[in-house]
Order: structure tokens, then sequence, then C-alpha cells
């Protein structure tokens, strides 16, 4: 079962027959960027680029950015782009849904607006429903600032060749990715991404999502990460206490280093891992895999384009 929960879908109606998607997470200061084969599990390309300015709240940046990679670099023709979004530029909320609710959908869009403090009109909302639509228990809503999924919709962005065919929320491109690279059981697992600016831990099942924690730039210490972890899997009591960690700061030496060590305390007992191999991927003999845990976003949107 794929998380399918994405804020916008946009359908081309003429697809390159070789279905190679490419992948883009991005944030204030740059881009992640995936090349990948979807259906066959194969990673093409990886990289980071920075940019001269935040491509979430100015697409044109995000335009900018990609012309100038694709002509730096000999690609084949891509089929579709997808882009991930991080969570700290948009809402998500995981949301109980009551047994009487007549109107799932109905419900999560009340629950949407009676939760922000700002008008629900302003966001594009979207919601996936589980353990099953059919008989939903809980959703994980995500929504975007309306201009913002505008702004990547736009007609500037459609002639620099990469609008997208979707927008997912990285929590959700990187839950898809371990689903497909691990698989998913009924034990929960958690994945720690932690960027410069922010940082996301979450645990999901089979059966979906089950806890988000958020942490801005002033709370991305080592000791708070690790002390938010530990009450995490306190409420998971089947779980392992094993963390994949990805994102920016997974590439930064010393501060991998003392989250683990901290993490690995008689007291907390965590063990923590940078998430840099994809057991179920194959990769072209080229990549340098030193940016792979910086990537998985970018590589986890791509699965949206199956």
């Amino acid at each position: 079962m794929r998380w399918q929960s994405v804020v916008y879908y946009i359908t081309y109606k003429n697809m390159a027959a070789k279905k190679i998607c490419l992948g883009v997470e991005i944030n204030q200061d740059g881009l992640k960027i995936a090349l990948v084969e979807p259906e066959h599990k194969n990673v093409i390309k990886i990289d980071a680029v920075p940019a001269s300015g935040d491509s979430i709240k100015d697409a044109s940046i995000y335009s900018s950015v990609m012309t100038s990679w694709t002509h730096s670099n000999s690609l084949p023709e891509i089929s579709s782009v997808a882009v991930a979004f991080p969570v700290y530029n948009g809402i998500m909320r995981l949301v109980d849904i009551p047994k009487e609710a007549e109107s799932p959908f109905g419900y999560v869009e009340w629950e949407f607006a009676s939760a922000i403090n700002s008008n629900a009109k302003d966001y594009r909302l979207d919601a996936a429903f589980y353990p099953s639509p059919k008989k939903p228990q809980r959703a994980i809503v995500t929504a975007l600032r309306r201009e913002i999924v505008d702004s990547f919709c736009s007609k500037a962005v459609e002639s620099s060749g990469f609008r997208p065919n979707c927008l997912i929320a990285d929590i959700c491109a990187l839950l898809n990715l371990l689903e497909c690279s691990d698989g998913l059981d009924s034990h929960p697992k958690c994945i720690l991404k932690a960027d410069e600016k922010f940082a996301v831990a979450f645990w999901g099942n089979e059966t979906g999502p089950l806890a988000i924690r958020l942490f801005p730039k002033e709370f991305l210490a080592p000791n708070i990460i690790v002390e938010a972890l530990d009450k995490g899997f306190k409420e998971f009591s089947k779980a392992k206490r094993r963390v994949k960690f990805c994102g920016e700061l997974s590439t930064d030496a010393k501060y991998t280093t003392e989250l683990t060590d901290i993490a690995m305390n008689p007291k907390q007992a965590i063990e923590i891992e940078v998430w840099k191999s994809l057991s179920k991927f194959s990769m072209e003999k080229d990549i340098d895999t030193s940016k792979l845990s910086r990537c998985l976003g970018a590589i986890g949107a791509t699965l949206n384009c199956m």
C-alpha cells in the first residue's frame, strides 16, 4: 500500500515511452534531485544543488536551478516530474476519524478549518485515509498555501519543462520509500529527517502513519532529538528502537556522531543509523552515494509517478 498523501496532481497527455521520473525535494536553501525509473526501482542519478533564494516561495528559482542543472548533465528523456516539499512549509496533521462520520473527507475539512489560525480557503488540502478509504480510522492531512501550489502549476513553470505532475510532502515520500525498500509490517518503524533548519521524526507501519514529531531550528540539539525519540518509542512497545536517519544533517559527521552517541546511552538505547542504502533498488555505477541520505525525499517522490 503506497502512501498517496499528496497535495496536488497534474496529468500530462503526452508521456515519454520510457517512464523515467525526475524527483526534486525543495527547501529554502537548495534542491535535492533524483532521476529514477520507479517501476524498475532503478536510481539513475542523484544530486544536491544550492539555490540563491527560497525555491518554495519563488517557483522561478526552482525553474532556473533545474534548467541550469539539466543543461550541465546528460540526461535521458523524462516522462514526469515529482516535487517533494518540506512539511514545515505546509501543514500536516494526523486526524482520528470518528465512526459516526458520514463523510470522512468532510470531517477532515471541518477538523482542519477548526484547528488552524487562518482561513482554510487559503490552502490546498489533501487527505489519505488508513487503513482503507472505505473504513478509515485516521487520516494524514497535508496542506500547502494555495498560492504556492498555483505558482508551481503556472504557465511560466510549465514553459521551463519542470511543471510537477505531483506535489507530495517529504514525510509521505520517505514513508513510500521505506515501504518499497524495506517493507512495512505490524511493527512500527521510525524515520528521522534532519535538515539545517528543521527536523521531523515519524513512525509508521503497514496500516499507515502513527505519530509525527516536529523540531524547529532552535530544537535541533541532539539531546532534544533523542529525548523526543525516546518518548515516541515508549508509545510503541512493539517497535524496535531503531531509527533511519536522513536529511542534510545526516552528512554532518560531528552532528551524527553526537546524536548516535547520546542515543546509545543505556537510558535510551536507541540505534540510529544513517540511511545510506536501498535494499530493493539498483543504482547506476557513477552515482555519488555520499549524497544518498540527503536525496531520499527526491527518490521517494518519484514513486508517486508509477
